[in-house]
Order: C-alpha cells, then structure tokens, then sequence
C-alpha cells in the first residue's frame, strides 16, 4: 500500500509554450524583456526536451536547448525558460530523497545543492528510451493507483531516465570542463554504484592510476568531505529511506547498504541522526 512516505512523484505535465519570434537569440535579451518566465519550486524537476528549441536561465546561466536534451533543476532554483521553435515535452517533479542512493548521484553534493541547471543531450536511441519511460511513468502516475507495484513501476521508469542522464553527462564532463571534473564524476558514478560493497579509496585511486593520498585531495576539494566519508554518508542515506519505506529488520538494512556489523551501522547512525535507527523509523512515520 503507497503511503506518503513512498510517494516520489509530486507532478507530470506536458507542455507546449508559446513561441517568441525574434531577430537576434541574444539571451541577455530575452532575460531583460522579461521573457523567461521565471519560478522556483520546492522539488526537483527533471524535463525532456521532444521537438522544438528554446532556453532555460537561472541567475548564473542561460542555456540553449532542443529536442533530445534533459534538463535538471534543483529545488528551490529560481529558473525560467521561453521557447523559440514550437516545443513539446515532458516535466517530473519528484522527491529524489525517495530514490534509491545508486540512481541520485548528481542530486547529492555541493553543484546541486549550490544550484545548479544540469544539462545532457541525448542520442536519438536514447531519446526513444527516456520518452518511453516517461510516458509510462506519466501513465501509471495518472491511474492513481496506490499498490506496492504501481510504485516501483514509476520509481523504475524515473530510475531509467537518470541513468540515461547521468550517462549522457558524464561523457561530456571532460569536454565541457577540467580533467579532475571528469574523474570525479566518474568516481562518483562508481561510489553510487557499489556504496554498499566493501570498496575501498585505494580501489577507486587505482582504477584511475592515481595514488590514494592523491585522490582524496582531489575528492575532497571537489565534495567538500572525505572519499570515505562520502560513502560513510551514502550507506546512511539509503539506511534512512529504508528505513522509512521498508519494514525491513535494522540488521538486515544494516547489511545491504554495506556495514560490516550492526554496531558499526549503529554508531554511525547515531553520530549522524542524533537517534538510534528504530528512534528514526519511529519518528518518520509519526
């Protein structure tokens, strides 16, 4: 049964804005004519782009998009968009807390969280693939129905349009900015994907022939924390959603997002959380 704890989808919408036809497609422009039409909102939004062309603006940046790009705002980023060609597409917003740690590796961290709009284009297979997904998620949302199958059939429809995403904008990563931007999206991609294995700082460093001393300085003036710690806080992450989404045994979430022991998960989760992970469950449903 879908409680609201479980929910991740806040709303679907398709779109079809007005076209502005102009001579010059001087951004700074568009922005002065009040042409943008500017918002924020308290989720995160993630939109796919099927024909047309346009931009999106927030206070730092103004970008040019068309059909096949994804873009990806975080909550609270006051952002606007006008079209230029007739656009049609796709807007989710969506709770990324409620996702699963491995799918949310670009929703984690100082870019997102500074406020940021991401920005991927994909391929046209790729495009058929997320169009498809968020068709089916944007179907099962609008059934309202409240099963247990309903929800991972839409979490699974979103988790497949990110991947998408997040591979889409990785490969540009290097291009688009430094080398040690490139290697540690990659690093991230990597942590995401096996937080709760026994993967250690000295694996990721060689994977990537550097020496481990030298990745943490890299990770850690580009995170904020420690590659360790990271991982440290991803495990607990999961654990908390599981926590409250699951009735899973604590020994049990202890083990699958990667703690050797329960007293370590403990511990861990008490510095963090100030509670202990039954205190935690308890006040989450209350």
């Amino acid at each position: 049964m879908e409680n609201e704890e479980m929910k991740i989808i806040a709303s679907i919408e398709r779109f079809k804005p007005h076209t502005f036809t102009f001579e010059t497609e001087d951004s700074a422009f568009m922005s002065n004519s009040g042409l943008f039409m500017s918002h924020s909102h308290e989720y995160d939004e993630l939109t796919l782009i099927l024909e047309g062309q346009g931009y999106y603006s927030s206070p730092e940046q103004n970008i040019k998009v068309a059909a096949g790009d994804l873009i990806m705002i975080p909550p609270g980023l006051h952002h606007g968009f006008v079209c230029t060609v007739p656009w049609q597409g796709i807007s989710v917003h969506f709770r990324h807390e409620r996702l699963p740690v491995h799918s949310r590796y670009l929703l984690h961290g100082p870019e997102h969280e500074n406020g940021r709009i991401h920005h991927a284009h994909l391929d046209p297979e790729e495009l058929k693939w997320a169009e498809t997904s968020l068709s089916r998620l944007e179907l099962e949302w609008r059934s309202g129905r409240k099963d247990i199958d309903s929800y991972h059939l839409m979490r699974l429809a979103l988790e497949t349009t990110l991947l998408l995403f997040q591979r889409s904008l990785t490969e540009e990563a290097p291009a688009g900015g430094s080398k040690d931007q490139g290697l540690i999206q990659e690093v991230l991609k990597e942590i995401h994907a096996r937080y709760y294995t026994g993967i250690t700082v000295g694996e990721l460093a060689a994977r990537h022939f550097l020496s481990e001393s030298n990745l943490r300085k890299k990770f850690t003036e580009a995170m904020g924390i420690s590659p360790k710690q990271y991982i440290i806080n991803l495990r607990l992450m999961e654990a908390k959603r599981l926590l409250q989404q699951t009735d899973k045994a604590i020994e049990t979430i202890s083990s699958e997002v990667g703690f050797t022991s329960s007293s370590r998960f403990y511990d861990f989760f008490v510095k963090s959380a100030g509670v202990t992970p039954l205190e935690w469950r308890l006040k989450s449903h209350s």
